[in-house]
């Protein structure tokens, strides 16, 4: 009965971590921190010692306002739906827990819960989210196989009480018969299923790559590794909140020099020369890029010859999430890396993009903050940029008129190039000490919807409200230097500022993604402007050196490698495992499986079956392999009773008929056999019931009626009839509970 009475509790905490993974997947605490109140509250009103429930009628009730408020959550989160669903399953899970509750109820949460979990399986792939999935699994297996239990458990006393006449009450409760170990028995059980099922999944993970089905149902899974903050474009019009996750994204060790520098270090990844008069900053289509391949250890120039002698940072950087986009100071000269990879650098904007196609975990730089004009030419291979202040020839008066001021009150040399660093210069200080707020959330601010000059987000921010993040300051800063003919584009990155002391390395997390300026300065030259206040950027990206801190990147160093190794795992991954475990036959398997896929999708053309194909030709491979294993488990069972009863000389007609009529004498050997009776093989069956009629009255009953029908089967060769074979099987179920009964005593 132990069993039995653990049930409640193990489902209960299966719904409960099925609540909590969701929570984690959607990163919502204060939907955890009511749902798992709620649920707690629930368990103490049910299942304490009153024991209360809500009526039928406030449940109708309560589900119906749940639907009506999953019609307003989906109107403001129509780009959200498994978050919706989410929420949705969850609201239902917490009315139904308030509700007495039998095998269905119980059935329906468990589902419920499960739901939960797939829906936070498409949102997230986050080390805690994968903890919670893993003990969500072993506990769940545990719970349904208790389920089942507890299932034919309730059942059978629901039939017991409606067979008892009525007015009549049982003299005792139902008690279920046991063998003798049995907990022992049910736990090994489990065991045994949650290792076949974890073999199968590492089998399936193994031979199916995260990246198998690129392209369905046009998804695109590689892209969903992609979660650092960092982004190649900038949208003011939805950028109304800046990332203030902890996540470290990447490390970056300075060697061959000073381990540190003073002020911020800051990393380009991308360059945004194309602004559409409305908030979005893209990056033009340029000169063809230049491919770079690298040969292990060495490094290989970036320009048309070796750099300029000159001061040069080594940078040494450790992706810790997936990224195509190689993230460096300015200006680039080389790059190494640990094997031959492949590059596309950009001559004009002098940013680099990684062309394998296996993960790039490490790469290092060398750049050289001042380099020489000879320097860039062989970088820039000659190309040269459009013109960027053209697209500023339409823009408010009043920015112009602005920057024309701001000019004219300050002393600036000639016209030069000189005069563009100085006047950048002029601008970003006005943007920095001036009347503007550097906020990172911005939805209490309305954004403009106007199609004119005054619609444009940069007008707003410089005119009317004056708060904003980075991308505000940078757009700004690059519309100011542009209308008065003065080159400046938008670069977005990192900025590394945080230090760890004990590792001398720089951590860059997801927070310090950030956007600056770089205004041209030579004829291949462009010197970077960074038009937010330096205190706030010390404050926002600066370290952290609390104790949570400290735990915060222990964790993320365990999430890199759960990212990398798992989330990422893609064809080249499994190529590298079986290269690794050098195996002889890792290039067969790898031919196996790629003339796997080919045949599929030939076989998918070939019926015109669509991306819903490749489902349907799983169901048919899960048919058929559950098909296999029948029939190897049939031939097994007929091997051995044509091996047990000794059919060798008899043949035609009546070995079939003995082959399908027979089986429950097996089946008698085997509960005796399991019982710990097994029939000796020189003892004739009726001699062994007589025997056994000693020690076991109630079973050699059964014994000896099995082996008389058994008899006039085998040796008077008499078929036996519809009603003979179901009492004989009738008896074997008899015979099992006796003997069950037996071992109990």
């Amino acid at each position: 009965m132990k069993l039995l009475s653990s049930f409640p509790v193990t489902a209960y905490a299966v719904i409960l971590m099925g609540i909590v993974a969701f929570c984690i997947a959607s990163q919502s605490v204060g939907l955890l921190l009511v749902a798992g109140v709620l649920a707690a509250l629930s368990w103490y009103l049910t299942e304490g010692p009153r024991s209360r429930s809500l009526p039928v009628w406030t449940s109708n009730v309560l589900v119906v306002a749940v639907a009506l408020n999953v019609l307003v959550d989906f109107f403001y989160h129509r780009n959200d739906v498994p978050g919706v669903l989410g929420r949705l399953i969850i609201w239902l899970v917490l009315i139904k827990l308030y509700h007495r509750k039998g095998p269905r109820d119980y059935a329906q949460l468990l589902s419920l819960s499960l739901l939960l979990v797939l829906l936070g399986c498409v949102q997230s792939a986050d080390l805690l989210f994968a903890a919670v999935l893993l003990v969500y699994a072993a506990v769940g297996l545990y719970a349904l196989l208790l389920f089942q239990l507890y299932a034919s458990y309730e059942r059978t006393r629901t039939a017991r009480l409606e067979a008892l006449p009525r007015g009549l009450r049982p003299a005792g409760s139902l008690q279920p018969i046991f063998g003798r170990r049995t907990a022992l028995h049910f736990r090994t059980l489990t065991m045994a299923i949650a290792a076949a099922g974890l073999l199968a999944s590492t089998a399936l993970f193994v031979l199916f790559p995260r990246d198998f089905g690129h392209g369905f149902l046009g998804t695109d899974l590689a892209a969903s590794t992609q979660r650092a903050g960092f982004s190649g474009i900038v949208n003011l019009m939805a950028s109304t909140r800046i990332t203030d996750s902890r996540k470290a994204v990447l490390t970056l060790t300075l060697s061959e020099g000073p381990r540190r520098v003073h002020g911020p270090l800051l990393l380009r990844g991308a360059v945004l020369d194309r602004y559409d008069g409305h908030g979005h900053w893209t990056a033009s289509v340029g000169s063809p890029r230049r491919l770079i391949k690298t040969q292990p250890h060495e490094f290989a120039q970036l320009g048309t010859a070796e750099a300029a002698p000159g001061p040069t940072l080594t940078q040494e950087i450790e992706l810790l999430s997936p990224s195509q986009t190689l993230f460096s100071v300015y200006a680039p000269v080389s790059i190494a890396t640990t094997d031959a990879q492949s590059f596309r650098m950009d001559p004009v904007t002098l940013t680099i993009h990684y062309a394998g196609s296996r993960r790039l975990r490490r790469y290092t730089i060398k750049a050289q903050p001042a380099p020489s004009d000879t320097t860039l030419r062989n970088l820039s291979y000659g190309e040269s940029p459009d013109p960027i202040t053209r697209q500023f020839r339409d823009v408010h008066p009043r920015i112009k008129a602005l920057a024309r001021d701001l000019l004219e009150a300050a002393e600036l040399p000639e016209e030069g190039w000189r005069y563009n660093h100085e006047a950048a210069r002029v601008l970003a200080e006005y943007l920095r000490t001036g009347p503007f707020t550097y906020l990172t959330d911005l939805r209490d601010i309305t954004l403009p919807s106007g199609d004119g000059p005054e619609g444009d987000p940069i007008f707003q921010f410089l005119f009317e409200t004056r708060r904003g993040h980075c991308e505000f300051f940078a757009s700004s800063l690059a519309a100011l230097c542009n209308c008065v003919g003065i080159p400046a584009r938008l670069v977005t990155g990192y900025v590394a500022l945080e230090y760890d002391e004990g590792q001398d390395r720089y951590i860059v997390r997801e927070s310090n993604a950030h956007a600056w300026v770089e205004t041209k300065t030579g004829p291949d030259r462009w010197t970077a402007v960074d038009p937010t206040p330096p205190a706030t950027l010390q404050e926002i990206h600066g370290s952290g050196n609390g104790i949570f801190d400290r735990l915060h990147w222990i964790f993320d160093r365990f999430e890199a490698t759960w990212h990398n190794g798992f989330v990422a795992f893609d064809r080249h991954s499994q190529l590298s495992l079986t290269n690794t475990l050098d195996l002889r036959w890792s290039q067969r398997i790898a031919d196996t499986l790629v003339a796997t896929r080919i045949w599929m999708a030939r076989v998918n053309r070939a019926f015109y079956l669509g991306p819903a194909g490749y489902i349907w030709m799983g169901i048919v491979a899960l048919a058929l392999v559950i098909a296999v294993i029948a029939l190897a488990k049939q031939i097994k069972r007929t091997s051995r009773i044509r091996s047990t009863l000794r059919l060798e000389s008899v043949t035609g007609g009546e070995h079939q008929r003995m082959l399908r009529q027979l089986g429950f004498y097996l089946d008698m050997l085997g509960v005796l056999e399991k019982s710990g009776c097994p029939k000796p093989w020189w003892q004739p069956p009726l001699d062994f019931a007589r025997v056994l009629a000693h020690r076991h009255p109630e079973p050699a009953a059964a014994v000896t009626q099995i082996t008389e029908l058994f008899y006039g089967a085998r040796y008077g060769r008499e078929p036996l009839s519809r009603d003979q074979m179901t009492r004989a099987r009738s008896l074997v179920e008899s015979l099992r509970g006796q003997m069950v009964k037996t071992d109990s005593r």
